[in-house]
């Protein structure tokens, strides 16, 4: 048994060994829910899975037809969902599991992430799940796997929202450091490997819709850490930190290309065992040096 939860534990469950298939996806769909550079999901028969506990905080939000995506309204993580008969749930709620057999749609893969390693690349889907033929269909049922088209800008920024469309954002000021954090909050909190965070100003964003739909959980005892997301479909969005005065951006929420790439790799000591860093950037076991 391997079991998981979401960030505040109100919604746990176990799998029964090893997934059949585990991919790294990086369609916009994925990384707007995870709000993060990618999602690693684990596709189980529903048989080899099991809901432990209450359930009651789930909530579903169909992004495509026939496909559920599902999160905890009580901290926002992204918690197992279903899709064409199976369940699927993401690793970054497990501490413990199977690596990823290869990166799917790395066609459409953010623009400030670089994939490294040596597993295999996909364009789109890969051959075991119907390859371009599934593509094309939910592409027909309106999946944006590609960048829609956007809004023009308001303030000049780099544009974000939710996945839902319910919340819109534009980052106002370059990022003064991105960080890939990989301590176990972030990683619940996303449902993902690791979530990719810009720091700026609490001015350096500006929401133009949909503050009303932001909730965020604090961890009980934690001095910062918090997570903000969308009440109706769960996605990650910008926090902001009145008490450092900063705004915290989930790199995944972004439409547009910011320009920068994250700076290092924290909080090391705490990544998820199923998990390898294959890229050379500067690794800190805990935080960032002063």
């Amino acid at each position: 048994m391997n079991s998981g939860s979401c960030l505040c534990a109100k919604v746990t469950w176990e799998v029964i060994g090893d997934p059949e298939t585990t991919y790294h996806c990086h369609c916009k769909l994925c990384r707007k829910a995870h709000g993060a550079a990618f999602a690693t999901l684990w596709w189980f028969s529903p048989e080899n899975f099991r809901w432990i506990g209450s359930h009651d905080s789930i909530v579903k939000f169909s992004a495509v037809p026939g496909s559920n995506r599902a999160f905890c309204s009580h901290c926002g993580s992204a918690v197992p969902s279903d899709f064409d008969g199976r369940r699927y749930a993401p690793a970054g709620c497990h501490d413990e599991g199977v690596t990823a057999q290869s990166h799917i749609f790395v066609a459409h893969k953010a623009p400030w992430h670089d994939i490294t390693g040596d597993l295999p690349q996909y364009e789109d889907f890969p051959p075991d799940m119907g390859g371009e033929a599934l593509f094309d269909t939910l592409t027909d049922l309106g999946a944006p796997m590609a960048d829609p088209e956007l809004a023009p800008k308001r303030a000049g920024g780099v544009r974000g929202g939710c996945l839902c469309g319910a919340i819109e954002f534009e980052v106002v000021e370059p990022f003064k450091v991105v960080h890939n954090c990989h301590c176990s909050r972030c990683r619940r909190a996303r449902g993902a490997a690791h979530t990719t965070n810009g720091f700026t100003s609490m001015e350096g964003v500006i929401f133009f819709k949909g503050e009303e739909h932001i909730k965020t959980y604090k961890v009980p005892g934690a001095k910062h850490f918090a997570h903000a997301f969308c009440d109706t479909c769960g996605c990650g969005v910008p926090r902001i930190d009145p008490g450092r005065r900063i705004a915290v951006t989930p790199l995944g929420a972004l439409d547009d290309d910011p320009g920068v790439k994250a700076a290092d790799n924290i909080f090391v000591a705490h990544k998820a065992q199923w998990y390898e860093i294959t890229d050379d950037l500067p690794a800190y076991e805990e935080g960032p040096p002063p």
